[in-house]
C-alpha cells in the first residue's frame, strides 16, 4: 500500500473540497450574513488539513486496486467531517453529530435532515446543503479525475465509485469519460434552472432545486418541500428532471452519438419506466377508491411520489404517510429498488432487480434440465457468470445490513417500521420514510446512536456496500502483493 501517495491525493481533494467552500462564502458576504466566520473557519480548516496531506505525501506513485478504495473511501469521509464544519460553526445544529449527518445526508444525496426549521438558516447554509448534494451526485471523485492530470489507475478511483453492477465507460479514457459525465450532469442542471424559473420559482430557490434534483438528494428551501409551492408546473418540471437523473448518464452521450433509440432501446431504461408507470397507476387507484381523492389529484400525488422514491430524490408533494398501506407498501418496495446503473440514484438498481430475476429464472430452468448450459443475455451480451455472483452477493449483504440496522434502530426506542423506514430511507438514500421519519417530519428525533448508525448507512449505500466492506478485511491491509 502506498500510504504517502493516498495522501496526497486525498490532500488535494481536500484543498479542492475548500475551494468549492468559496461559493456560498460569497453569496453570505454579498448578503451580509452573520455566518461569513464559520464558512471563513471551515475553509481555513479545509484547507490546512489538506496542505498538510499533500506536504507530508508523495506526489508520484502508483495506484492499484487498494489504493483505489483507500482514496475513495478516505475521500467521502473526509469530505463529511469537512462539510459539517459550516453547520456547526454556524449554528445550525446544535452537536457536530448533527452536522456530520447533515453534511454525509447532502453528500451522498440521501437529503435525510435533522434541521427542523431550514427557511430560518442564512442563504448561504441553504446552499451549502444543496451544493453538497449537487459534488455528491454525479461523485466527488469522478469530478476531482476531471481536474487530475493523466493518472496511471486512475480506472480504480472510478470504479470504486460509480454506481451499478458494471462500471461501463462511454469514452476510452477516465479522464475523458468523467468530464464528459460531469458536462451532461451541469447542462441538464442548466436546463432544470431555466425552466424553474419561467415556472414561477425565485432565482434562489430554482438553483437549489436544481441542484438537489439533478443529484437525487430531496433537499430543499422550504419547510414542506415542493408542497409549498402547490404549483402543477414546478411539479412537472422536477418529475421529468428526477426521471432524467434516475437514467444511466452514460446512455445520454451514446444517444448524442447515435441517436436517441439508444435510450429507448435500454432494457434497464424499459423496466426503469415499466415500474413507474405500474407503480402510478395502482397508486392512484388506491387514493381514488379509498381515500376518495379526485382522479386528476390522485394521479398528480401518485405520479410525484412514485417518480420522487423510485429515484431516491426524497422530495414531497403531499403527505404519502397519511395514505392507504397499499400505496404505503409499494412505495416501500421502490425504496428497495432505486433508479438505474450509472444514474445519481440510489437503491440496489433496477439492472440489479432485472439480473435477479434472471437468475432465479434460470435455477428454475435447471431443475428441469440440471445438465444444461444456460446462457443468459441482457443489453444483447451474454452475462458473465462472475456479475451474476456479485449481483447476489450484494443482493444478501444489502439485506443484512438492513436487518441488522434495523435491529440496532429497534433497540433505540423506534417502533419497528419506523425503524425499518429509517433504514431503507438512509441505506438506499431516499431522505424521507414513514412514521417519525416521514415526509412532514425529520430526523431530529433520532437519537445520537441511531444517528450513528444511520451516517454508515448512508455512506455504505452511496457506495454500494463493497467500496466500504472491504476495508474491514484483515487482508487488504496485511497483503504486500500489488494489486
Amino acid at each position: 500500500m502506498n500510504y504517502s501517495f493516498v495522501e496526497n491525493i486525498l490532500g488535494r481533494l481536500m484543498i479542492a473540497y475548500a475551494g468549492f467552500m468559496g461559493i456560498p462564502f460569497l453569496v453570505a458576504l454579498i448578503w451580509q450574513e452573520g455566518d461569513i466566520l464559520s464558512f471563513s473557519l471551515s475553509i481555513i480548516i479545509t484547507l490546512v488539513a489538506g496542505l498538510i496531506l499533500v506536504t507530508h505525501g508523495q506526489k508520484e506513485g502508483r495506484m492499484g486496486v487498494r489504493e483505489g478504495f483507500v482514496i475513495v473511501a478516505g475521500a467521502w469521509l473526509l469530505t463529511g467531517l469537512a462539510g459539517a464544519l459550516p453547520f456547526v460553526l454556524s449554528g445550525a445544529v446544535p452537536t457536530f453529530l448533527d452536522g456530520l449527518f447533515e453534511s454525509v445526508s447532502g453528500l451522498t444525496t440521501t437529503g435525510a435532515s435533522v434541521i427542523d426549521n431550514v427557511e430560518i438558516l442564512p442563504k448561504s447554509i441553504l446552499l451549502w446543503r444543496s451544493l453538497t448534494h449537487w459534488l455528491g451526485g454525479m461523485g466527488i471523485i469522478v469530478l476531482f479525475i476531471v481536474f487530475l492530470p493523466n493518472m496511471t489507475g486512475a480506472v480504480h478511483l472510478f470504479n470504486a465509485e460509480v454506481t451499478g453492477p458494471t462500471s461501463e465507460r462511454v469514452l476510452p479514457r477516465i479522464r475523458d469519460n468523467a468530464l464528459k459525465l460531469w458536462q451532461i450532469y451541469l447542462g441538464f442542471t442548466v436546463a432544470q434552472f431555466f425552466l424553474l424559473m419561467l415556472a414561477g420559482m425565485n432565482w434562489f430557490d430554482a438553483i437549489n432545486h436544481s441542484f438537489a434534483t439533478m443529484a437525487t438528494g430531496g433537499f430543499s428551501t422550504k419547510n414542506a418541500s415542493i408542497m409549498y409551492y402547490d404549483n402543477l408546473a414546478i411539479e412537472l418540471i422536477i418529475i421529468i428532471f428526477m426521471i432524467i437523473a434516475g437514467v444511466n448518464f452514460g446512455l445520454y452521450f451514446q444517444a448524442w452519438r447515435s441517436g436517441i433509440n439508444k435510450i429507448f432501446n435500454d432494457i434497464e431504461f424499459q423496466f426503469y419506466l415499466l415500474i413507474i408507470v405500474v407503480s402510478t397507476l395502482l397508486i392512484t387507484l388506491s387514493l381514488w377508491w379509498t381515500m376518495g381523492t379526485g382522479g386528476g389529484n390522485s394521479l398528480r400525488q401518485a405520479l410525484f411520489e412514485v417518480v420522487s422514491i423510485m429515484t431516491t430524490t426524497g422530495f414531497t408533494a403531499a403527505d404519502y404517510d397519511q395514505w392507504p398501506s397499499v400505496s404505503k407498501i409499494i412505495l416501500l418496495c421502490l425504496m428497495f429498488i432505486g433508479g438505474c446503473a450509472g444514474s445519481t440514484a440510489g437503491g440496489m438498481k433496477v439492472s440489479r432487480i432485472i439480473l435477479l430475476f434472471k437468475l432465479g429464472w434460470v435455477e428454475l430452468r435447471r431443475a428441469i434440465h440440471p445438465k444444461a448450459v444456460i446462457n443468459v443475455r441482457f443489453a444483447k451480451r451474454t452475462v458473465d457468470p462472475v456479475i451474476f455472483n456479485t449481483v447476489a452477493v450484494f443482493f444478501f449483504l444489502f439485506l443484512s445490513i438492513f436487518a441488522f440496522a434495523t435491529l440496532l434502530l429497534a433497540a433505540t426506542g423506534l417502533e419497528p417500521f419506523d425503524a425499518m423506514s429509517a433504514v431503507v430511507a438512509t441505506l438506499g438514500n431516499i431522505g424521507p420514510g414513514f412514521g417519525v421519519v416521514g415526509p412532514t417530519t425529520t430526523f431530529s428525533s433520532i437519537n445520537a446512536f441511531g444517528e450513528s448508525v444511520l451516517i454508515l448507512c448512508m455512506l455504505l449505500g452511496r457506495l454500494e456496500l463493497f467500496t466500504l466492506l472491504v476495508l474491514i478485511q484483515p487482508e487488504f491491509w496485511r497483503s504486500r502483493k500489488g494489486w
